[in-house]
């Protein structure tokens, strides 16, 4: 087999991405982190001697030695794409063992269910319970390198409103990690109004304009009775600041209906006609507000078997279900990753998500989709840069 890498693995392949690398330099290769293993541990298992061993397990059903041949089988395949052989195991993990003895480590791993053999004479495979024993053994706080955190700080830093924003987040999430990204907005049914405006356009229309706290705008137009003046315009913004502002987004239709019966005669038309304008149900913002980006990658990817992408490609169309798949799997603030079998949707049984939260006044979520092959620490690290950075541009144009 040869040393040369067949492709490398979707998130870790900068050359791909033309406008990015202008950005970041010479930089050559996606994040990497490191599982937390002790300089007294590593020498153990390259030696297969001392405390930590295969005498003295470190966790649950894997040793030292053990979790270093898994962990060099999760990077070499995912590098590769290419079953991984016991000799080259000694080499990555640097084992001061024969490939005999790493052959039987790796029968012990297969037969545990973290690896497997896919053709009898070739190398090992991760299984999904690998893979997740790998993401479980990451560092806590994967971090992006500089330059791609100066880039997602310049590029979502500038967003000039919500829409712009969530956007761009989806933009850079699947061009720094060429997976399919996926943003869900926050929820606006649970945001408030900060500030509303009518602004006449022309005789008979109007423009209403409505500013979330969470720094989303909603837009809506007004047909106006043909004899509305530019006072009338003006009266009305004074009752609507004094009746509609801070309340939730959700409830401002109600609210304008509520306030016409009380309203002056000849401001009730006018009135009648911004609740009309609000008619349009703001409290579905989550099924019909959620970015989807880099489908493309998926056309390109020889992981997914015909019958899966095509499943997938049509998931990626069900806004619905998109929205309440990333809100169930973000529950907490802390990232969420969901590995092949583990996803609860049928479609994505050969797929990987990696999620993360975002909060300002309500919660979003914001993460990647691709195969279970993919550079786990990469995309955590990515998919938590991009979340801390969308979070704070949230905040700068909410105030």
């Amino acid at each position: 087999m040869s040393d040369e890498p067949s492709h490398r693995p979707p998130g870790s392949d900068p050359s791909r991405l033309p406008d990015v690398k202008q950005l970041i330099g010479d930089a050559d290769e996606a994040v990497r982190v490191q599982v937390e293993v002790s300089a007294e541990a590593t020498a153990a298992a390259r030696t297969g001697e001392g405390p930590g061993t295969l005498d003295a397990p470190v966790s649950d059903d894997l040793d030292i030695r053990k979790l270093a041949i898994l962990r060099a089988v999760v990077t070499e395949y995912v590098a590769r794409g290419e079953p991984v052989g016991s000799k080259r195991v000694v080499e990555v993990a640097r084992l001061d063992v024969s490939a005999a003895t790493v052959r039987n480590e790796m029968a012990a791993l297969e037969e545990l269910g973290y690896i497997a053999q896919p053709h009898t004479s070739a190398g090992r495979v991760p299984t999904d319970l690998g893979y997740r024993r790998f993401v479980d053994d990451l560092r806590d706080n994967p971090e992006l390198d500089d330059p791609r955190r100066e880039l997602v700080q310049e590029l979502l830093g500038s967003a000039r409103d919500v829409e712009d924003l969530l956007a761009r987040t989806s933009s850079v999430l699947s061009q720094l990690t060429r997976l399919v990204s996926l943003v869900i907005a926050p929820a606006i049914d649970a945001s408030r109004l900060k500030l509303v405006e009518l602004v006449g356009l022309s005789p008979g229309s109007a423009l209403l304009l409505m500013v979330a706290d969470t720094g989303r705008v909603e837009k809506r137009s007004v047909d106006l009775p043909a004899s509305t003046t530019e006072a009338d315009l003006a009266r009305v913004r004074v009752v609507l600041g004094e009746h509609v502002r801070g309340r939730r987004l959700g409830e401002v239709h109600a609210a304008v209906n509520a306030i016409v019966d009380d309203a002056p005669v000849d401001l009730r038309e006018v009135l009648l006609a911004v609740a009309d304008a609000t008619a349009v149900d703001l409290a579905d913002d989550t099924v019909h507000h959620v970015f989807v980006g880099g489908q493309a990658s998926l056309a390109g990817d020889e992981t997914f078997e015909r019958e899966h992408l095509s499943r997938m490609l049509q998931l990626l169309e069900e806004r619905a279900t998109l929205a309440r798949l990333l809100s169930d799997a973000t529950a907490d603030n802390a990232p969420t990753v969901r590995i092949g079998g583990e996803n609860q949707v049928e479609d994505l049984r050969a797929a990987s998500l990696v999620a993360q939260r975002y909060q300002l006044v309500t919660a979003g979520s914001l993460g990647v989709l691709g195969p279970t092959r993919m550079d786990y620490a990469g995309v955590l690290a990515t998919v938590r840069a991009v979340a801390d950075q969308l979070q704070e541009t949230l905040t700068d144009l909410s105030n």
